[in-house]
């Protein structure tokens, strides 16, 4: 006896079949969208401290167990307290995110750029020699002050302090991010206070 393969319930019906696509096409969307927010920040363009802390851990073996030169910088965004207090958050927020893509302008796409907290960025430099280190910490800082953020009162002209460290085999990278946590800091208390507009 012959049987009509398309009376079976497994075979899909044409249309059927393009639904099922449809609704492939959107799960697959749906997967791509929350890998992006396991890694990413909810509010800037950069990675979330989680991610960093993972790709840290990372860079650190890979330093111990084949060498290479990376750096570490730790990115603080000053008086961002002030401006929030002043303008409001939602210019406090427009800040961040154009410091955000303000750091990742002025990396390489090997390099990664997470805020690790509410005005803190760290950034992960790959292939740079520690003695130029310092030099890449002082170009994100002048390219960060070249900023002018349009509010409603006027620009605020954001700036910020960094502090950098080289990664070093056998550190625990949360001792590497304290380093260049006090790196940042020490360069912030030697600088003369500063006013955002």
């Amino acid at each position: 006896m012959k049987h009509n393969i398309a009376s079976f319930p497994c075979v899909a019906q044409p249309a059927g079949q393009a639904e099922l696509e449809r609704e492939n096409m959107a799960l697959k969307a749906r997967v791509v969208e929350l890998e992006r927010l396991v890694v990413c920040d909810t509010l800037t363009p950069a990675y979330n401290r989680r991610h960093f802390m993972n790709e840290l851990s990372s860079w650190c073996w890979r330093k111990h167990m084949s060498g290479g030169d990376y750096g570490l910088l730790f990115v603080d965004v000053d008086n961002l307290k002030a401006v929030n207090d002043k303008h409001g958050h939602s210019v406090g927020d427009a800040l961040l995110i154009a410091v955000a893509e303000a750091l990742l302008a002025a990396v390489r796409r090997s390099d990664i750029v997470a805020r690790v907290g509410g005005d803190e960025f760290a950034i992960l430099l790959a292939d740079i020699p520690s003695e130029k280190i310092g030099e890449k910490a002082e170009q994100i800082t002048n390219a960060v002050d070249q900023l002018e953020i349009p509010h409603q009162n006027g620009q605020l002209i954001p700036h910020i302090s960094v502090g950098f460290v080289a990664v070093e085999s056998g550190i625990a990278p949360e001792d590497l991010l304290l380093r260049a946590d006090r790196s940042m800091y020490a360069i912030k208390q030697a600088k003369r206070p500063r006013r955002l507009n």
